[in-house]
């Protein structure tokens, strides 16, 4: 777990990416907070994977604060993405 947020923040958006996602096998606690200084990122890529990875834990308070942080982010698929997030777990 270690690795994948320090992997957040290397040069290569390509590494921050692959970081984010492998913070899905994390606990919450531990996985969230970095997701949300990865949706600050300036690449998309690492943004859409850090709310992909967010979805993971929709039903924990601490994510469902975050993806609606990430409803005002400038991409419409990151918007898009924790828009989903959020709704589909209101009809469930």
């Amino acid at each position: 777990m270690a690795l994948a947020v320090a992997g957040l923040t290397e040069s290569a958006w390509q590494i921050r990416q692959g970081a984010a996602r492998a913070l899905a096998g994390a606990l919450p606690e531990d996985a969230v907070p970095a997701l949300e200084t990865a949706l600050g990122d300036v690449h998309l890529d690492v943004r859409k994977a850090a709310v992909l990875t967010l979805t993971t834990w929709v039903e924990d308070p601490a994510a469902q604060q975050v993806l609606s942080i990430a409803i005002d982010d400038s991409d419409a698929d990151v918007r898009a993405y924790a828009r989903r997030a959020l709704t589909e777990r209101v009809r469930a």
